[in-house]
């Protein structure tokens, strides 16, 4: 495997925990990511957890607007920690995070060791092989199958373009039964060890972290939530989009006469947090036209802890901003 741009060769791959966890209920999930991104930080330990989500589940990306509830709809509304498309999950299909200490932590310690574009590229190579090693040739599934968005969110809030089931691998079809939780951690394992040299130690949450999870699902299905910090507003009355390399790009956002008074940005992109955040803080009284718009974008993702996938050249937040103005 050839390594990255400043990988460090010589370095020993590092052992990563590994958590499965059959049936559990998607704000628990979110719950365990949360706990683990806060571990590896202070920790330096890595972590691949495999697991089934209980119920239907539509799996939001970090920045696509919530629809809101259906009354009466089975169909769950779960938001990930990382972007892209929204997709199906829940029972009949499995999921995983990899959650690290920084972007590049299993080839080398430098943060920046890795592009953010090699990153999902590298990673995503475990699995492929994990995959490989059951039977299945994979690609990356990168749509949303149409049924299930349409009962989640029947205003069509989520803009996503839709995949159909003959578009997608599907291990059940390709092996003639579906793959078990724990044997698809098993394959995974065994990928990741023959591709990215890491190795693995299986633990399961403690009593205390569990006791912690429980506390923070609680949390979430109470007031204020992860799940709402982004819902439509009706204050922001102007709306632009344009079509990106992974879906849509879409800016809302109000004026006060030539300037932008607030904007929040929605759709497939994959950006790191902080850069979102301080890029709708600096556009807060920014001049409503695209030069300054593409100008701000520029200087926030110029910082080399900062990026913007999915979307296309950085003009492209201009350019979404620019359909939303007045004539």
């Amino acid at each position: 495997m050839p390594a990255g741009r400043g990988a460090d060769t010589h370095r020993v791959a590092p052992t990563l925990d590994l958590i499965v966890q059959p049936r559990v209920a998607a704000t628990a999930s979110l719950a365990a990511d949360r706990l683990l991104l806060a571990e590896a930080a202070r920790t330096q330990q890595g972590v691949l957890r495999v697991f089934e989500l209980e119920g239907e589940v539509l799996s939001l990306g970090r920045y696509h607007l919530a629809p809101p509830p259906v009354p009466g709809g089975a169909v769950q509304r779960w938001r990930r920690h990382s972007g892209g498309r929204a997709f199906p999950a829940g029972e009949g299909f499995l999921g995983l995070s990899l959650v690290l200490s920084h972007r590049s932590a299993i080839v080398g310690d430098d943060p920046f060791a890795l592009a953010p574009e090699q990153v999902m590229n590298r990673y995503v190579r475990g699995i492929l092989e994990g995959l490989r090693l059951v039977g299945v040739a994979a690609f990356y599934p990168g749509r949303v199958l149409p049924g299930l968005l349409d009962r989640a969110d029947p205003g069509g809030l989520v803009t996503a373009a839709m995949l159909t089931p003959d578009a997608v691998t599907s291990i059940h079809r390709v092996r003639g039964g579906a793959l078990g939780v724990d044997e698809l951690a098993e394959s995974l394992r065994r990928g990741y060890e023959e591709r990215l040299a890491v190795t693995f130690q299986r633990r399961d949450f403690s009593a205390e972290e569990t006791r912690g999870l429980e506390a923070a699902a609680i949390e979430e299905n109470s007031g204020a939530s992860w799940l709402g910090q982004r819902v439509p507003r009706a204050e922001l009355d102007r709306h632009g989009s344009i079509t990106t390399q992974l879906g849509v790009l879409e800016a809302h956002f109000a004026l006060d006469g030539d300037r932008i008074r607030e904007i929040v940005f929605a759709g497939d992109f994959i950006a790191n947090s902080p850069a979102i955040e301080r890029l709708e803080r600096e556009l807060r009284g920014a001049p409503a036209e695209a030069g300054a718009v593409e100008a701000v974008t520029r200087a926030v993702f110029g910082r080399p802890d900062n990026f913007l996938l999915g979307a296309g050249p950085l003009r492209t937040v201009a350019d979404a901003v620019a359909r939303g103005l007045p004539p």
